[in-house]
């Protein structure tokens, strides 16, 4: 969509997806560009500075809207964002939130998994209001997405009411907390098991970065983790100097190996969260354990 230009560090083809999802069932296109800010990268900031023409949706929770035209459309779950998400619910289910928009008040129950979806559902709807779709269209639309896609917290329901979440399509630091905190949410009293592979830090020293997602899993209290990769072999060390914790943690070389150990392992009704960069192997592992053949 040449139309629809959207900056950020998380959510970026998550936004898109959605946006996708309402001028669908809009019927018609986005009729002027818009540029969506969801967080401050170097890009973000530079396209702040010379916005021409482009209208702009900016996520008011990140970015400062100091000096930006008055026709920005902010959302968030500050009270000054003009699209604000209160109420935020998020369980196995699917997520769900109370938007305040204009004074009035909906509803919207999506059917995706974490609430880190809610920042991109309030940008989609930004985009829509500003395109001229109305506001129930787009809460409809958004409502009736059943998924984002093979790996993007895409639910995959296997015997024994376990659940895999293939999350295997990014793994960057930011990406990474809201994937463990989403598994630690929507596993309540279940046992909450995490999979993850190397994480992408670009400009970040590696070590740290996967050292904060180690100890990340052990105050989630996330019950087992399997780490795959010797790249990844900090988030396993950092998790085991957790000496508070009472879950697990094993170091694998392969999803072969990952696989071998977690067929025989995992008990009943399970929550399974699989979660690395796309050349990983990871996301062919979630298929694996949800028996699902593509």
């Amino acid at each position: 969509m040449e139309s629809l230009r959207v900056l950020g560090t998380v959510g970026k083809a998550t936004t898109r997806i959605m946006v996708d999802a309402i001028v669908r069932a809009a019927g018609r296109d986005l009729p002027e560009p818009v540029t969506v800010v969801l967080s401050p990268t170097a890009e973000a900031q530079e396209a702040l500075a010379a916005v021409g023409d482009h209208r702009l949706v900016v996520n008011a929770d990140a970015v400062s809207t100091a000096g930006l035209p008055d026709s920005t459309l902010t959302f968030g779950l500050s009270a000054t964002a003009a699209l604000r998400a209160s109420e935020v619910d998020a369980t196995i289910d699917g997520t769900e939130f109370l938007l305040t928009a204009d004074g009035t008040q909906h509803r919207v129950a999506l059917r995706l998994l974490g609430e880190h979806q809610v920042t991109g559902a309030l940008a989609a709807i930004a985009v829509a209001l500003l395109s001229g779709i109305r506001l129930e269209v787009a809460i409809s639309a958004l409502e009736e997405l059943t998924g984002l896609g093979p790996g993007r917290m895409e639910p995959l329901p296997a015997g024994n009411d376990i659940l895999i979440i293939n999350d295997a399509v990014s793994a960057g630091p930011l990406s990474v907390a809201a994937a463990l905190k989403t598994l630690a949410l929507i596993a309540g009293g279940r046992r909450s098991v995490a999979v993850l592979g190397t994480v992408d830090a670009p400009g970040e020293d590696p070590q740290q970065a996967h050292d904060r997602i180690g100890r990340l899993v052990v105050r989630l209290n996330v019950k087992k983790l399997v780490v795959v990769g010797h790249d990844a072999r900090h988030i396993h060390n950092a998790a085991g100097l957790e000496g508070s914790w009472d879950g697990e943690s094993v170091l694998v070389d392969s999803p072969t190996e990952a696989y071998d150990l977690l067929r025989d392992e995992l008990r009943q009704e399970d929550v399974v969260l699989v979660k690395s960069s796309e050349d990983t192997g990871l996301s062919t592992l979630a298929d694996q354990l949800a028996g699902v053949v593509r």
